[in-house]
């Protein structure tokens, strides 16, 4: 199942299209387009990133001389 319009709306607070890719871009929330630039948002996909929680930092390698 997909998000209705009015659910998207009320989760970014914004209207527009591209502003809510930067909005759920910003929350890290996956998301498509369709074909007439408008987002599709997965009901699966949002109660997955709000379980895995915060990501664990990246881990830098160096090298040894």
């Amino acid at each position: 199942m997909i998000l209705a319009q009015t659910e998207l709306i009320e989760l970014t607070r914004r209207v527009k299209w591209s502003a809510q890719a930067r909005e759920l871009a910003t929350m890290n929330i996956p998301y498509r387009r369709r074909s007439d630039g408008s987002v599709v948002v997965l009901k699966e996909d949002l109660h997955a990133s709000a379980q895995k929680g915060q990501a664990s930092p990246k881990l830098r390698l160096s090298q040894v001389r």
